[in-house]
């Protein structure tokens, strides 16, 4: 065996030598053919570099000869493209094509001259950067090879000039074109194609070829085709209809609508029409091969298409007609307490309506028919409807209330026009027109003066004696000097007035004078608030840009931070409460205001011009109801239970968040092997992985995690928050919250159980606070619904109490009492809501997303 394992390593180690061998022998071999195949490689550079210097040179040659011709075949491609052979006959396209082929022989006549570049050319163009001419040194032969010095020094020649032929490059070729085209011929030719290119678009192989079509075509003989078809006019939104050429046809078309007739390469096209048609333009010939007849469609009529003595076919043509738009009141005229009121109505048309407007037109109840008045009624536009072509329902509000004639019966006629100018009317009867409230005595009688002067200018006698009468005695009717400073402008005005002119301004002056009695500063900030308003309005209607809008919406800021400290400076001086002027149902702050702005620019911004329509509506609508409000009996307490209902929603968020945080602290504390106790279920009963994301979450975040100092801290403040809003709501109550109560005795137990380490008994008491902070905000808001519906009803009785300017308005103080009854309902509900999302809002067991929704809909803002 000892032996046998010795003979077989022997003969491994053989075989290993013999492999070794063999490889070391073909390694070198490939080393060998490698070096070899290098050498031979280096050793033809030379070569390489002079056939590529000989086809530079080639390329140079060639370049300079085939220029002209190039110049001239871009030329005729570039013409081609405009599509002149397009409609040009044969002929011409052949004249054209023997015009091509005369210029390139004349451009290609150079070509006699042309001659290939010779090697020595070759060597010659790659030795021109080196004196020593390395390639044509490689190139020569030894004349004498018999002497062995010789050839020895031959052979180092050979050496050093292959040296310097590897340091040799190949040769660019430089044709020089500049100098065969002096004008710059070919740099136009470029920019012709480029041009004509771009105006043929894919039709450049078409219009090309076209050069090249040189067959007769029956175009060139006779007529191709005849057309006829009908637009109808772009309003109607209808497509073309193409008419059959039969022989008896019978087509419907909106009236209004234009019929072409087109012939190609018809001269003896006859049309004969009959009823109410009529010719657009007499025949013009489109271009050399085609005419066009143009007919508006007015009625029913026939239209006869024939060539020469041949009738084609004979067309009975009946108009669709446009029936006027129709415009149809939807409810009664609704007055709102400022004295702007709301139309509502419904817009029908077969297509499509162009604008809509009131008309107001007194009623002669009394009147004399003689009288002369200074001002027109007042008119305005009215807003169509957001359904297609402006049909369906819409809304518009209107303010009237500075006009002569407010408080005046009135014929209102609701008025509509389409596209083809029809006009559609509806009238709504006797409806006597809201005008602005006045309580001053002395500010009541100034606007009925203008009244009287504005409706007829022959009482300017009675008007002026009216206004001596005023100022006899300053210090009973006017204390105020500037007032009686303006009334004695009035009285000299209307005393010395020539014409209509100086009436209309004592008219103007008149209601100038009666805003400042009643409401001081507020009338011009209002009136520059309404302007800011109406631009934005109309800057969004028409499609303004983005700057536009912005600017606009910088101008309403402005305007309605003016008008609300106007507001606030009044009721400071009529010793009310800056939130006085506001409605128990709704509490609205210039933040309020703000925030819907920016939203309403950044719909705008993003081209959501809809969206940014409907919330400048809202602002509107909130600044109409803010006009509107009254100050009433119960308003400062309701006032004080609104700030109590915020204070609790924000100390329910913030009792809500220091609960997370304590459950999230809590399940830190926790090993996952530890059994979960029944005290320690999650607020988010629904998620049972929630607490391991949110560590996750403040691990990437890198947030600390509240220690439980921490959040004892913040619970002892958050209590010492509820013990000074319990203080002051149970001491302006003059009762017991039994809510905030029960809730501050929750929040002491959850202090204690934090302090000392327990918080699965916290997260219980915490879970008992915010159910009394629930009952709490039922309390507050139960108490402000009472407080509210004591001052609705106040005042309810006082705008029952007097119409405009002492005048009976049994109308008006209906529809104002269905409106107070209104308001009052969806007070309610509103509140109803609220509760309901409180409730919710406190509830521990629901999900977190859900609590972050409802958290989300009760936000002020």
């Amino acid at each position: 065996m000892k032996d046998f394992f010795l003979a077989s390593r022997e003969s491994f180690r053989a075989w290993r030598a013999d492999w070794r061998d063999s490889f070391r022998a073909r390694r070198a071999a490939w080393r060998d053919s490698f070096r070899a195949r290098r050498a031979a490689w280096r050793a033809a550079r030379p070569r390489r570099l002079e056939l590529f210097a000989w086809a530079a040179l080639a390329f140079e040659r060639l370049a300079r000869v085939l220029l002209p011709a190039a110049i001239v075949f871009a030329f005729f491609i570039a013409l081609s493209w405009t599509g002149v052979w397009l409609g040009a006959p044969s002929l011409a396209r052949l004249f054209g094509v023997a015009a091509l082929f005369v210029a390139l022989t004349a451009a290609l006549y150079r070509l006699r001259d042309f001659s290939w570049p010779r090697a020595g050319e070759a060597r010659d163009a790659l030795d021109s950067g080196d004196p020593t001419a390395p390639a044509a040194a490689l190139a020569d032969h030894l004349a004498n090879d018999g002497d062995p010095r010789t050839q020895g020094l031959w052979r180092l020649h050979q050496r050093r000039a292959a040296r310097r032929a590897a340091r040799l490059r190949p040769v660019a070729p430089a044709p020089r074109l500049w100098r065969e085209d002096p004008y710059a011929l070919g740099a136009l030719a470029v920019l012709a194609l480029l041009a004509t290119g771009l105006a043929a678009g894919p039709e450049k192989y078409a219009r090309l070829a076209a050069a090249f079509d040189w067959r007769l075509h029956a175009t060139e003989g006779g007529p191709s085709r005849l057309d006829a078809w009908i637009d109808p006019p772009p309003y109607t939104g209808r497509p073309p209809i193409v008419l059959a050429l039969k022989d008896r046809a019978s087509i419907a078309a909106p009236v209004g609508s234009t019929v072409i007739v087109r012939a190609v390469n018809q001269d003896n096209l006859r049309v004969a029409v009959q009823g109410r048609i009529e010719a657009v333009k007499p025949a013009a010939k489109r271009d050399g091969a085609s005419s066009e007849r143009r007919f508006r469609l007015l009625g029913d009529g026939r239209l006869r298409l024939g060539l020469g003595q041949s009738e084609i076919a004979s067309l009975s043509l009946k108009a669709i007609p446009d029936l006027p738009p129709k415009i149809t009141p939807t409810a009664a005229p609704k007055v709102n307490l400022h004295g702007s009121f709301e139309l509502a109505y419904r817009i029908e048309d077969d297509y499509g309506a162009h604008d809509a407007e009131a008309i107001a037109k007194p009623i002669e109840a009394g009147s004399s028919p003689t009288a002369h008045p200074l001002v027109a009624p007042p008119r305005g536009s009215l807003e169509l409807p957001a359904g297609p072509g402006g049909l369906g329902e819409g809304a518009t509000t209107l303010d009237w209330s500075d006009s002569p004639f407010a408080g005046a019966p009135v014929d209102l006629t609701l008025a509509v026009h389409d596209d083809a100018g029809n006009r559609g009317e509806a009238v709504i009867s006797h409806v006597v027109l809201p005008g602005k409230n006045f309580t001053n005595p002395l500010a009541l009688a100034l606007v009925e003066q203008r009244r009287i002067l504005a409706l007829d200018a022959a009482q300017k006698d009675k008007v002026l004696t009216a206004i001596d009468a005023l100022t006899l005695s300053p210090e009973i009717f006017t204390p105020d000097l500037g007032v009686y400073l303006g009334l004695r402008v009035v009285h000299d005005s209307l005393r010395h007035a020539r014409d209509d002119a100086d009436l209309v301004a004592v008219v103007d002056l008149l209601w100038q004078i009666a805003l400042h009695i009643e409401e001081g500063d507020v009338p011009q900030a209002e009136r520059d608030l309404k302007a800011a308003e109406q631009a934005l309005h109309d800057a969004l209607k028409n499609g303004a840009s983005n700057e536009e809008i912005a600017r606009l919406t910088a101008q309403l800021q402005k305007a309605l931070d003016r008008y609300l400290a106007a507001m606030q400076e009044r009721a400071a001086k009529q010793g009310q409460s800056p939130e006085t002027g506001q409605s128990d149902s709704r509490l609205v702050t210039p933040k309020d205001f703000k925030s819907m702005l920016d939203r309403m620019a950044e719909a705008a911004r993003e081209g959501d011009k809809d969206a940014a329509m409907r919330m400048l509506d809202r602002v509107q609508d909130m600044l109409e109801n803010l006009r509107n409000a009254r100050p009433s009996k119960g308003e400062s307490e309701a006032a004080r239970d609104r700030r109590t209902m915020r204070d609790i929603d924000n100390m329910m968020r913030e009792q809500q968040k220091l609960r997370d945080d304590t459950f999230t602290r809590d399940r830190a504390n926790q090993s996952p092997s530890e059994p979960r106790q029944p005290g320690d279920q999650p607020p988010d009963s629904g998620q049972q992985g929630q607490s391991a994301q949110d560590q996750s979450a403040q691990g990437q975040d890198g947030q600390r995690q509240p220690s439980q100092d921490d959040l004892a801290q913040r619970q002892e403040q958050l209590r010492d928050k509820l013990d000074s809003l319990k203080g002051r709501a149970e001491g302006a109550e003059g009762g017991k919250s039994e809510g905030l109560t029960e809730a501050e005795d929750a929040m002491k137990q959850a202090e204690n159980a934090l302090a000392q380490g327990d918080n699965a008994a916290a997260l219980d008491a915490q879970g008992r606070a915010l159910k009394g902070l629930r009952k709490g905000a039922a309390e507050a808001a139960a108490k402000a619904e009472g407080n509210g519906q004591d001052g609705d009803r106040e005042d309810a009785r006082r705008q029952n109490g007097r119409g405009y300017q002492g005048r009976d308005s049994e109308g008006t103080a209906g529809n104002a009492g269905n409106r107070q009854g209104a308001q009052t309902t969806a007070s309610q509900k509103a509140r109803k809501v609220l509760d309901e999302l409180r409730r919710r809002l406190a509830d521990p067991s629901r999900a977190r997303q859900e609590l972050d929704y409802l958290e989300r809909l009760i936000k002020p803002d």
